[in-house]
């Protein structure tokens, strides 16, 4: 049997919600959701990282440069003390406020326990968003030192092992259906643990449509905040002064051929649909991203997967450089 649509409140609302009707297993359940939802950008950022540093350095970036544009965003940042970017130290912060959260759920102190639930979410958010300021500051550092189109092919150099994953939703090896469930219940819990919406909960909305399930992020708490300065603790987007970042000037395939795409929001771009087409023949989840600076602007981001891959428009495939295949007869 297919699953139901996937869980779309905040992790941290139904946290705290047990908590304060006393529910003390179902508190604890919930914090120790948090920590599974958090473990993609706990896992991922530093790879990025990583890998996005010695990209530049391999063609010809100098080090002074890479380990200076660091250096000025994490002041920026405030974030100045050693092991800023060391995840295991960041990491163990937060674990400890969830097992503080844990041992005042167990005690009944439900106000204790409430009030940690909040502080681990804002030590998270500070760890998240300061990685993903170090992801985009690499990345924006990659154009303008060796221009633009590198972008593309410095998101296959730091993914490049995850393409494989989309092999899972080929339809030779299971029913559609249940690759939907999947697909659904996957977004929903990273987004999540990405700490989406304005508020930056973890809020994401899902509606059913004739032909998809559509996801909204408004926005999602990684490319997509840097993009609004509602969305971060400071106040500030990480597009323009102080911090920067770039968006897209051109029109690539690799950033569905629009002009003011966030660069770390290629990554969607390169994962979800390029590398879907080219093993699977068409995309897992089609992605309208948020665009800053241009005419049109758009603040939010939708996610849509098709309850059919035939049913996926034409635009959808041509956008990205590819040719939506001939329905099989």
């Amino acid at each position: 049997m297919v699953p139901g649509p996937p869980q779309t409140e905040p992790t941290y609302t139904l946290a705290r919600r047990a908590i304060a009707a006393g529910d003390a297993a179902e508190g604890v359940r919930r914090i120790r959701q948090l920590l599974d939802e958090a473990a993609e950008g706990r896992e991922l950022f530093p790879v990025f990282i990583e890998r996005a540093r010695r990209f530049l350095l391999d063609r010809g970036v100098p080090a002074a440069v890479v380990s200076d544009e660091e250096r000025r965003v994490l002041s920026l940042l405030g974030a100045t003390a050693g092991g800023s970017l060391d995840m295991p130290r960041q990491w163990a912060v937060v674990q400890e406020l969830a097992t503080r959260a844990e041992q005042a759920c167990r005690a009944g102190d439900g106000r204790a326990a409430s009030d940690l639930v909040e502080e681990l979410r804002s030590a998270w958010m500070a760890v998240h968003d300061r990685f993903c300021d170090i992801t985009c500051a690499l990345f924006s550092l990659a154009a303008g030192q060796l221009g633009e189109p590198v972008v593309g092919a410095m998101w296959d150099d730091a993914i490049g092992d995850l393409y494989p994953s989309r092999d899972a939703y080929d339809t030779a090896r299971r029913p559609w259906a249940e690759s939907v469930a999947v697909l659904l219940a996957d977004a929903a819990a990273s987004l999540r643990g990405h700490l989406s919406g304005p508020r930056r909960t973890g809020e994401v909305s899902l509606q059913e449509e004739a032909d998809r399930w559509v996801f909204r992020f408004d926005p999602c708490g990684s490319g997509g905040r840097t993009l609004r300065a509602d969305a971060n603790a400071d106040g500030a987007a990480r597009v323009g002064e102080p911090f920067g970042f770039r968006v897209t000037a051109g029109r690539h395939d690799w950033a569905w051929q629009t002009e003011g795409v966030c660069l770390y929001c290629v990554h969607c771009c390169q994962l979800q649909e390029r590398a879907s087409i080219a093993r699977l023949g068409y995309p897992v989840r089609v992605v309208e991203p948020p665009v800053w600076g241009t005419a049109q602007p758009r603040d939010y981001c939708t996610w849509s997967v098709y309850k059919d891959p035939q049913l996926v428009p034409d635009e959808a495939y041509r956008r990205v450089g590819a040719d939506k295949p001939e329905a099989e007869p």
